[in-house]
């Protein structure tokens, strides 16, 4: 026979819902990512050896220092993506001027068609949600850049994850050969890809592949050496009579110094 307190906790068993259990966290097997087609951005070759094969939402950081070369590298970039999908540039830093305008002609994006490229002057964070979050909104979404706008991994991490299938691209400084701040580099671990311009020459460390270096700019032409005299001069008097003595031109001065080994570093 059950007595009082039994029977009531019993009866506070039957009063309390039961909780519903929480689904186990997903596992998947090899054999299953082996066999999954994941979607790739689609890129053509000629770009394929600068980053490799993306993921359609590939996540990038391009930085270097000021005057570099990332503005125009991810421009050219843009121009190839919008072919693929609507490109949001938000430009937090320069914002509609003749700067980008300057970067539009450099990069001739007057060829692409209307509405695939879409700059945003100076948009905040919460503006930037707005854009990103229409009907029929970009694919690819470009930050110029993570410091003016003051974009922080929590930021960055609230992007990813409201917007698992766009592509984020991420401009940033630079302090030396790392991305300039604790935010920066943060966000730089998080990435696929990472890309580092100096002097008009963009390096990438992508997982998608092994990649070759992008000249932005022209190489540098080096400056020719002074001319040679086109005269020679001939030693005079004793010094001519001397035996042994050879004639020797500046032609032949030049020479010699050339042939000369260089001073060690």
């Amino acid at each position: 026979m059950t007595d009082g307190p039994q029977l009531a906790k019993i009866a506070e068993k039957l009063r309390t819902p039961k909780e519903p259990k929480k689904p186990l966290p997903r596992l998947v097997g090899v054999h299953s990512v082996l066999k999954n087609k994941y979607k790739i951005i689609g890129l053509t070759e000629e770009w394929v050896k600068f980053i490799g094969q993306p993921e359609e939402n590939f996540k990038m950081i391009v930085y270097g220092k000021s005057g570099s070369g990332k503005t125009t590298f991810v421009m050219l970039l843009c121009k190839a993506l919008a072919m693929l999908g609507k490109v949001y540039y938000n430009s937090s830093e320069e914002g509609e001027g003749k700067s980008i305008q300057d970067a539009f002609i450099r990069c001739d994006m007057g060829s692409l068609e209307k509405s695939s490229f879409m700059l945003g002057d100076r948009h905040t964070f919460s503006e930037m949600l707005q854009i990103i979050g229409m009907k029929r909104g970009p694919r690819i979404v470009v930050i110029d850049s993570l410091q003016y706008m003051k974009l922080t991994k929590d930021q960055y991490k609230i992007l990813i994850e409201s917007f698992p299938k766009k592509a984020f691209i991420i401009i940033s400084w630079s302090k030396g050969d790392v991305p300039e701040g604790v935010h920066a580099q943060g966000i730089e671990y998080m990435v696929d890809i990472k890309t580092y311009v100096k002097d008009g020459v963009a390096v990438s460390r992508s997982r998608f592949g092994a990649t070759e270096p992008f000249q932005i700019y022209p190489p540098k032409k080096t400056m020719p050496g002074p001319q040679e005299p086109p005269f020679e001069t001939k030693p005079k008097g004793k010094a001519k009579k001397a035996a042994g003595t050879a004639e020797i031109s500046f032609t032949d001065t030049a020479r010699l110094h050339d042939s000369a080994p260089e001073p060690a570093d």
